[in-house]
């Protein structure tokens, strides 16, 4: 049986259309996020304590990274995380 309380569970989603900065936030349950914010994130291996960062060499959503050691080769678009 599944244990999770989905009411505390979001996914990080691309920015809005209308975000035009060349590091747009992404959207957590519709509120930007700012670097430097840290979730505990559903991996493959289970939940895991991340924290989230803007590379300023890049433009666009791809300019997030995860700087926790381990995860930076993981794309934080899409990843569930507890709220």
């Amino acid at each position: 049986m599944n244990n999770w309380n989905q009411n505390n569970i979001r996914q990080l989603q691309l920015p809005a259309p209308d975000d035009t900065d060349p590091h747009p936030r992404l959207l957590l349950d519709g509120y930007g996020i700012h670097a430097g914010q840290s979730f505990s994130a559903l991996m493959p291996d289970g939940w895991h304590d991340i924290t989230l960062e803007v590379g300023w060499d890049t433009t666009g959503p791809g300019c997030w990274y995860i700087s926790t050691p381990g995860y930076a080769h993981i794309c934080p678009v899409g990843l569930f995380v507890k709220v």
